[in-house]
C-alpha cells in the first residue's frame, strides 16, 4: 500500500473513530510535521509519522502503551520498507 492510501484508508479513520475530529486533526498535523522534517525517503518519513501519531501523550493515555506501539507495527507493515526503491550509486575509482 502506499502512503497516502494507507494515512487515507487506515490511520485516519481509525483516529477519527476512537478520538474524534478534532484530536485526529491535531495528531495529523504533528505526524505531518514529523513526516516534512525527517531525513530520509518517503517511506522512512511515513514512518516518523506512525512514530508521531503512536507517540503521543494522548493516544497512549486512551489506547495504553501496549496497544498505541502495537498499532504503531500494524501501521508501518501498511507500507514496508522493502516497497521503497532504493538506487544506489557507485563511482569508480581514478586511478
Amino acid at each position: 500500500m502506499d502512503v497516502e492510501k494507507a494515512i487515507a484508508t487506515e490511520i485516519e479513520p481509525k483516529l477519527r473513530n476512537v478520538l474524534g475530529l478534532s484530536t485526529t486533526r491535531t495528531l495529523l498535523t504533528m505526524a505531518t510535521l514529523a513526516y516534512l522534517t525527517n531525513v530520509g525517503g518517503k517511506i522512512q518519513r511515513y514512518r516518523a509519522f506512525v512514530d508521531s501519531i503512536c507517540s503521543d501523550e494522548g493516544v497512549i493515555d486512551k489506547w495504553g502503551e501496549a496497544a498505541a506501539a502495537k498499532q504503531a507495527e500494524e501501521w508501518k507493515a501498511l507500507v514496508p520498507l522493502e516497497s521503497e526503491t532504493v538506487a544506489t550509486l557507485a563511482s569508480e575509482a581514478s586511478g
